[in-house]
């Protein structure tokens, strides 16, 4: 009974995606483009001592399909985690419900905090937390919680939009 529970649990909080896609995933970085990860001061993330507190653990963090913690973890699992750590507020787990909530933030008007969506044609399907300076961290599928720039010749033309909760 006990196993029959655990396994209904986990497979509540999987994703809605097969955990080895047969493509590959819509947020992975193509090896033939060239990476512009940010260099960021390990001093500090977004120069807000709250936020960096949270966010520099999870830096590194290996990404893991349905994960949602510092052993492994995937974009909306990293962003529910990081808002019940900071903030005490549960969000949705999954990319397209954070979606649908939170106030709409127009592009540019970002704040820290703010969480920034991504995918292709009308479907969601990445996040991240913006960090300031044109920046977010998120749970990249081929290099785990990292730091990139929204400008991105990848994520620039995958920005769909941002939402407030806070």
């Amino acid at each position: 009974m006990i196993i029959f529970i655990l396994a209904l649990f986990l497979a509540s909080c999987a994703p809605l995606r097969p955990i080895a896609p047969k493509s590959p995933s819509p947020y992975r970085v193509p090896s033939n483009v060239p990476s512009t990860r940010v260099d960021y001061n390990a001093e500090s993330i977004t120069g807000i001592e709250a936020w960096d507190k949270v966010l520099k653990p999870w830096l590194g963090t290996p990404y893991m399909s349905g994960g949602a913690s510092k052993s492994g973890t995937d974009c909306s699992g990293f962003v529910s985690s990081v808002y019940l750590e900071k903030e005490g507020m549960y969000i949705p787990r999954t990319t397209v419900d954070e979606y649908k909530m939170g106030k709409i933030v127009s592009k540019g008007d970002w704040v820290i905090g703010d969480l920034v969506f991504f995918g292709e044609k009308s479907k969601v399907n990445h996040v991240g937390i913006y960090v300031g300076n044109g920046n977010f961290i998120h749970a990249s599928t081929s290099r785990g919680v990292m730091i990139s720039p929204l400008s991105d010749a990848y994520w620039e033309p995958k920005y769909m939009g941002a939402r407030r909760y806070l």
